[in-house]
């Protein structure tokens, strides 16, 4: 493309994992759309080069529609029957620590506030089916601080109708967070009147705990998330504890094996 219509192709990976839902009729989430973790520095730069000058205000609206736009007309272009049911449009933009922006984030820099994540629901809420729900996605979703800058953005960006739920990922342990804080986010984020909440990557690091405390701390997490109604999908973050990010952590339900732990 030129300097603000970058370009979007599907590799083998992708390929695979979307012939096969289409195949047996699965419905797929997206994740995601803007993140500066995985986002190349040369996407924020003049002629998308390492070595150009970082693009304005300007250039990066264009380009962060056009490559919303061109996702999605990729996706419908190649898998025209696809249920896309959600997509994470924005994803870990917030600080652990103290919950203001990513200072660090390139779109932060370029822009010095949160517009570039309103432009970017409103974006997708144009290019995306019709049907498919859009999602801000995050982790330690609980902290203090960070909760609250989710909740505020959160309700403003669905208030103006470009955003239908939050995406609480909750790698948690079991030394932190306990139930309540947990809950507590659940609450906070349900309060915004009609979003949805989804549980998107939930695994318990262990942290030395016996397995009948494990059993009982994920318990105590799996109860709050059901009985909140504003949940409406719930995803671990793995099969078994031998494919896990985590995997010396043990933080699923299933060992190794895939036997079944008494969590």
């Amino acid at each position: 493309g030129n300097n603000v219509n970058p370009q979007v192709k599907l590799n083998n990976n992708l390929k695979t994992i979307l012939d096969f839902a289409v195949k047996n009729d699965i419905p797929v989430r997206g994740h995601t759309l803007i993140w500066h973790s995985q986002t190349p520095s040369w996407f924020f730069k003049e002629n998308f080069s390492n070595n150009g000058a970082q693009v304005s205000k300007q250039v990066m609206d264009q380009r962060m529609e056009n490559f919303i736009k061109n996702t999605f007309a990729m996706i419908k272009q190649n898998y025209p029957t696809l249920k896309l049911y959600a997509y994470d449009v924005v994803n870990e933009a917030f600080e652990v620590s103290n919950g203001n922006l990513r200072s660090g984030s390139p779109y932060y820099s370029i822009y010095g506030d949160d517009s570039y994540m309103q432009k970017a629901f409103a974006y997708a809420r144009k290019y995306a089916p019709s049907d498919c729900k859009l999602f801000y996605n995050d982790f330690n979703e609980y902290d203090d601080g960070k909760v609250t800058s989710i909740y505020n953005f959160c309700k403003k960006v669905h208030e103006a109708g470009n955003l239908d739920g939050i995406g609480m990922q909750s790698h948690l342990g079991t030394t932190y967070p306990n139930n309540t804080r947990y809950k507590n986010a659940l609450d906070l984020f349900s309060s915004i009147p009609g979003i949805e909440i989804h549980v998107t990557e939930l695994d318990v690091m262990q942290q030395g705990a016996s397995d009948s405390s494990f059993a009982s701390y994920y318990k105590d997490i799996v109860q709050s998330i059901v009985n909140c109604d504003a949940v409406t999908s719930l995803t671990w973050w793995g099969t078994n504890d031998g494919y896990s990010w985590r995997s010396s952590d043990t933080p699923l339900l299933f060992n190794s094996s895939f036997q079944p732990k008494q969590a």
